[in-house]
């Protein structure tokens, strides 16, 4: 791609994001009406999920037709080099809780590398944005990651009732063990965003989907975090571990989440 066609999707995708992240905040506001549907134990979904992936690759399509597409709610739509990842709704279960953390997330790939990620938080109307080689934004304030070390870290930890508590629960006690905190906040994506903007220390999960993941890695990485090749050029419908975190907090996490 040439760098006018980045600027040009990284100009859509916030846009669209952004518009995205209204229609969400309409649902979040009458999420009362919304019927749900248990995709899973503790993984629900609802027309909110499916209406705003719509928005999302309509808008997108419309500019860039010969571009892929992988949504949670839709699958993989289209080929080629160029995908945008897309969860609609990042963190579901609070949304129809009516807790205020969830986002829109859209990050997009080129030859399965993460060069693009936009987080959008309605609730807070804050816009994480972030480019290859560019650095990482929220709103119009420059995103960097935060110093802090053990004794002051908070790293937010992914879990869901199918994977392994036996995986999990050491996790917990090995931080705990070096000083730190920990949280689950329930949006992976949002997460990451924070990482970026220096309110956690780091982010990490044993199995996770691509579209919770993709955007957030752009912002964290861009901030000055260290994270994993999520891809491994594998191609966008990937499955994977996700480890980010400030290089204060590198060692400490990798020895944590160690097996």
């Amino acid at each position: 791609m040439t760098s006018l066609d980045l600027d040009a999707r990284f100009a859509a995708g916030r846009l669209v994001t952004h518009a995205a992240g209204r229609a969400a905040k309409g649902f979040f506001d009458r999420r009362r009406e919304l019927a749900v549907e248990l995709k899973g134990p503790q993984d629900v979904v609802s027309m909110a999920d499916r209406d705003v992936e719509r928005l999302i690759v309509d808008g997108l399509r419309a500019q860039f037709p010969q571009d892929a597409f992988l949504g949670e709610e839709y699958g993989h739509q289209g080929a080629g080099g160029v995908t945008w990842v897309i969860d609609p709704i990042d963190g579901t279960a609070n949304f129809m809780r009516g807790v205020a953390f969830w986002c829109v997330s859209v990050g997009l790939l080129v030859d399965n590398r993460p060069v693009l990620g936009f987080v959008y938080d309605p609730i807070q109307d804050e816009m994480f944005a972030a480019a290859e080689g560019r650095g990482a934004r929220c709103n119009d304030r420059v995103a960097t990651v935060s110093a802090a070390g053990p004794g002051r870290g908070r790293i937010n930890l992914g879990f869901n009732i199918r994977q392994s508590r036996r995986r999990f629960v050491p996790v917990l006690e090995r931080l705990v063990d070096q000083g730190c905190e920990f949280s689950r906040y329930g949006s992976s994506a949002l997460s990451l965003a924070y990482v970026a903007d220096g309110r956690l220390e780091g982010f990490w999960e044993s199995k996770i989907n691509a579209w919770d993941v993709c955007a957030g890695l752009v912002l964290a990485h861009e901030a000055g975090a260290i994270v994993d090749d999520f891809f491994e050029g594998r191609g966008p419908a990937r499955v994977n571990s996700v480890f980010a975190a400030t290089p204060a907090l590198e060692a400490t996490l990798r020895w944590a989440v160690s097996p």
